[in-house]
């Protein structure tokens, strides 16, 4: 009788240590998974440096309709396409542009010497201006 009672502390004792090493492999798992998640989520999208922003060269405010022109900036990608103080941007490649929807957020997806398509509102009428993008500085 001492060798059953003794065998089942043994098969006890097994049991125990399984689960013990159980326990210890899914924590250390969980520990990998969630640290590379949180790695992961916390890189997230990267700024851009100001070298690699985008630069149109305007002053603008925005309204529902588009983003209203207040004053295009010497020397800059702006004044050379053409913009004037009062133009509407409506759309940059067909996107829209509004108070939702920003131009500068619009333009943070392109980079410094993108030429794009600005579709701009003036005395009324409907035109379609190209830009090549500076670079901030």
């Amino acid at each position: 009788m001492g060798n059953s009672l003794q065998e089942r502390r043994n098969r006890l004792w097994i049991w125990i240590a399984a689960l013990i090493l159980i326990a210890l492999a899914c924590g250390c798992i969980g520990l990998a998974v969630g640290g590379l998640a949180g790695y992961l989520i916390g890189r997230g999208p990267r700024a851009p440096t100001s070298a690699e922003t985008p630069r149109l060269g305007v002053v603008v405010t925005h309204e529902a309709d588009g983003a209203r022109v207040l004053q295009v900036i010497p020397n800059s990608p702006a004044e050379e396409a053409g913009l004037r103080p009062g133009d509407r941007i409506t759309a940059v490649d067909g996107e829209a542009v509004n108070d939702r929807n920003t131009l500068p957020e619009v333009l943070r997806r392109y980079r410094p010497g993108d030429t794009v398509r600005l579709t701009v509102i003036r005395d009324g009428e409907e035109r379609t201006l190209s830009v090549t993008l500076g670079r901030a500085p």
